[in-house]
């Protein structure tokens, strides 16, 4: 193998031993000490009384879903640009959960989209669908500018979260 191919490798084997992979159902304590579910992405969603799934109590503070997005958003951005095309199919399952999660998270709130958030999530999807045909240092620094607007993101969702429960 050569380099790159061990890289990505180790990359994978190391984000599956944090929860990022496999059909396990795990169970954790989120910052209130509640139980919560995390689904096989590890990303902290649990069901709903709805059914739909949701984040964890809607309580956003310590919120595993949120971190781990952090963490996987960091570690992107610290990978050469072949291991990033190497990585794109997990990245876009990781955010089409967290993005389902908001929505389902701004539903059951019965909270509506800003037009800052409604362009903003627009713009992490055009991410989406364009960064799988970049490729070298037009993907880093797409990937750069995708990852700023995934922070962003989150930040404004965890504000409308925590706004809703005062």
């Amino acid at each position: 193998m050569r380099g790159s191919q061990w890289a990505i490798l180790v990359g994978v084997l190391a984000l599956a031993g944090c929860g990022g992979g496999g059909d396990r159902t795990e169970r954790s304590r989120d910052a209130g000490g509640r139980m919560g579910r995390m689904d096989s992405g590890g990303m902290g969603m649990e069901p709903m009384d709805s059914g739909r799934m949701g984040m964890s109590g809607m309580n956003m503070q310590g919120m595993p879903m949120m971190s781990r997005m952090r963490a996987h958003m960091d570690s992107m951005m610290r990978m050469s640009p072949q291991q990033m095309q190497g990585m794109m199919a997990m990245h876009q399952a990781m955010m089409s959960r967290m993005l389902d999660g908001m929505g389902a998270d701004m539903r059951a709130m019965k909270m509506s989209g800003t037009p800052e958030w409604n362009a903003l999530t627009d713009s992490v999807k055009q991410d989406l669908a364009d960064l799988p045909q970049l490729e070298g240092p037009e993907l880093q620094a797409r990937m750069r500018a995708h990852a700023e607007r995934v922070r962003r993101l989150i930040l404004m969702h965890e504000g409308m979260m925590q706004a809703t429960q005062r």
